[in-house]
């Protein structure tokens, strides 16, 4: 059976940008079922509140919900999977992972060393499982790292779409052979897991951030007016309005070329990092 691990609604908010993910939890759902996903761990980020209409809506598309949430703590980003309630953001990684414990869940580092910088890195050495395929690392060298570090500790292994639009959904998917929760809880902690995933296309993620800041465009606007010097502000204003307002023309094709450019950037910054572990 297929498992997602890791996906966030629209209930998942950023702090300059407060639209990470387009899909409500019924969406997911409805997906889900469509593309043959038997279990679903919505992990929006420090908040629950997707839980009530996920459950509602699993039930109706014979999709197993799989509460979770991605906490963050102190150390970075973590997956609390079966969790029973909501558990408090920047507490220690440890403290943290105790917390899940006691509700019966488990803990899952999710992209430990990705080139943002999010992870737990190191910290893998106290979770269940590690995230040793994040879809959206396109780098793919931290996905490598998160392997190696993960076989290293003898730390059981899942892939997570980290999708945030539907595009995204279901690309990085874990198969186990539970029939319900608790199964799916006892094969991830045990290992049980085969990877079934691929990485997203680097204009979906393209799209991905156009749609975002179109969604949160007068947020991010009254941010760089408020906290940008005026030639910084005007600039990032007249390149933002550039970006989100591209369609099929010349302005399209250069973004489409600066992302390729950042694609680039990424992978030759993610290779020194990988050097530098080894």
């Amino acid at each position: 059976m297929k498992v997602e691990l890791h996906c966030h609604s629209h209930h998942s908010k950023g702090e300059k940008i407060p639209w990470e993910a387009f899909m409500s939890p019924r969406d997911i759902m409805k997906l889900a079922s469509r593309r043959g996903i038997f279990g679903v761990a919505i992990t929006d980020h420090d908040t629950t509140y997707a839980w009530k209409e996920a459950k509602r809506a699993a039930k109706d598309y014979g999709v197993v919900f799989i509460p979770g949430m991605e906490i963050s703590t102190k150390n970075g980003h973590l997956l609390g999977i079966g969790l029973n309630e909501h558990i408090q953001r920047k507490l220690p990684l440890e403290e943290t992972v105790e917390l899940i414990h006691d509700q019966g869940g488990i803990a899952v580092a999710p992209h430990p060393y990705d080139i943002r910088g999010q992870g737990v890195k190191g910290g893998i050495r106290h979770v269940d499982a590690v995230e040793v395929f994040n879809a959206m690392n396109l780098d793919r060298l931290s996905n490598r790292l998160a392997f190696n570090k993960a076989e290293e500790h003898g730390k059981s292994m899942v892939a997570g779409s980290d999708s945030h639009t539907s595009d995204m959904f279901g690309l990085a998917v874990n198969e186990v052979d539970a029939h319900d929760l608790d199964g799916v809880i006892r094969d991830v902690k045990t290992g049980k897991v085969t990877l079934d995933a691929k990485y997203m296309g680097v204009h979906t993620l393209m799209n991905w951030s156009k749609e975002r800041l179109l969604r949160s465009y007068m947020d991010v606007m009254s941010y760089m007016n408020e906290h940008y010097s005026w030639p910084r502000a005007w600039v990032a204003r007249k390149a933002m309005r550039n970006f989100v307002m591209s369609r099929g023309d010349a302005s399209e094709r250069f973004w489409r070329f600066m992302t390729n450019v950042g694609y680039g950037v990424s992978v030759a910054y993610s290779t020194l990092r990988f050097i530098a572990y080894y």
